[in-house]
């Protein structure tokens, strides 16, 4: 309905990428299909086959048309995360106008956010190109108004998993906060979540649900995008509930607001900067974060998903072990997998042993 009405569709691949300054621009940012297997063969006449299967799957739908919201888009914006992603990118000029933002490789250098801050400012001057619309700091206070309130919106639904007994299943968290197709009227998302977080609320009356509930193992899942859902389905069907998510999505980017004082692009620039991607060197915070969310959320083990092909998330899982293991003393289970259903009877098996521990 916007896009009949003249509005910009701009797609989305990553967690680093101001959604407010395409809003303040009155276009509509999108968050791009990335997560299913069938896209892949597609993408692996062009892509190497060993590499990241979100990588493949993105391109892949490229490729199809299968994706409505790319079909939708007018324009990319795409952030230079990994290597993997950013010649994939290259490709995808072919198909859609494309703007790369040209990330840092570290978040701790006042160089590093002086570089960051100046990207946002290209982008903002091309947006406003593009949609013949100025990009005023008033609305992009609006907009960062908005996204903030979706952003406490999401964490309230995660926080539902704080009490000594869940109300939500990992799964069912992710199904509710998803903002896939969603962006086009936040304000109608933010309501429709909040009443999704008044009808989980009535669990805690619910006797039998909270039997289901009280000795499953608490899980916290980290590491990459959690886009295809055959491990989380494999945790919950196996007798594990997965009380929080750190990965791009989760509680990683859902957690932390945007600053609301002061000069609306640096606070934009500084927000986005510090999301506790691997792709960044070093990577103390998303430590940090784990820590938290570990004693926030009463964790009883760590699971660590890396998709094959995903070198940044693979190295950095050795420091994830070492410091969920030795610095906050629970067990931890690397997960490194695609998204066929090649690997599915030794994941379940790996995952019982690891449940089984913890019960």
């Amino acid at each position: 309905m916007q896009k009949e009405a003249g509005a910009l569709i701009v797609g989305a691949y990553c967690a680093f990428t101001p959604k407010e300054i395409i809003a303040a621009a009155k276009a509509v940012p999108v968050s791009l299909c990335s997560g299913t297997n069938e896209a892949i063969p597609a993408a692996e006449v062009h892509l190497p086959r060993n590499l990241c299967p979100l990588i493949k799957a993105s391109y892949g739908h490229a490729l199809n048309d299968s994706c409505p919201y790319f079909h939708m888009s007018d324009f990319l914006l795409a952030d230079a995360t990994c290597d993997g992603k950013k010649k994939m990118f290259e490709l995808l000029t072919d198909i859609k106008p494309l703007y790369m933002l040209q990330l840092p490789q570290t978040a701790e250098t006042p160089e590093s956010f002086a570089y960051w801050l100046q990207e946002l400012y290209r982008i903002r001057e091309l947006l406003e190109i593009q949609t013949g619309i100025s990009i005023t700091d008033e609305k992009l206070l609006t907009q960062i108004k908005i996204y903030n309130r979706l952003r406490a919106t999401i964490l309230e639904v995660f926080q539902l998993n704080r009490g000594n007994i869940p109300l939500l299943f990992g799964q069912e968290v992710d199904r509710i906060t998803s903002m896939a197709g969603f962006e086009c009227n936040l304000e109608a998302r933010i309501s429709e979540i909040r009443d999704a977080i008044v009808g989980v609320r009535l669990r805690s009356q619910d006797t039998a649900f909270l039997r289901k509930m009280e000795n499953r193992p608490r899980i916290l899942i980290t590491g990459c995008p959690s886009t295809n859902k055959k491990v989380l389905q494999l945790i919950e069907e196996n007798g594990g509930v997965i009380v929080a998510m750190e990965n791009c999505g989760g509680l990683k980017t859902a957690g932390y607001n945007v600053s609301e004082e002061g000069d609306p692009m640096e606070s934009l620039a500084r927000r986005y900067l510090d999301t506790a991607c691997a792709c960044m060197t070093p990577n103390h915070r998303r430590i940090d974060i784990l820590k938290n969310l570990i004693e926030e959320y009463r964790v009883d083990g760590v699971i660590d998903l890396t998709w094959e092909g995903c070198h940044t998330y693979n190295v950095e899982a050795f420091l994830i072990e070492k410091a969920v293991t030795e610095q906050f003393f629970r067990p931890y289970l690397h997960v490194t997998t695609d998204y066929s259903a090649h690997d599915t009877g030794q994941l379940k098996t790996r995952i019982e042993a690891f449940l089984e521990l913890l019960s």
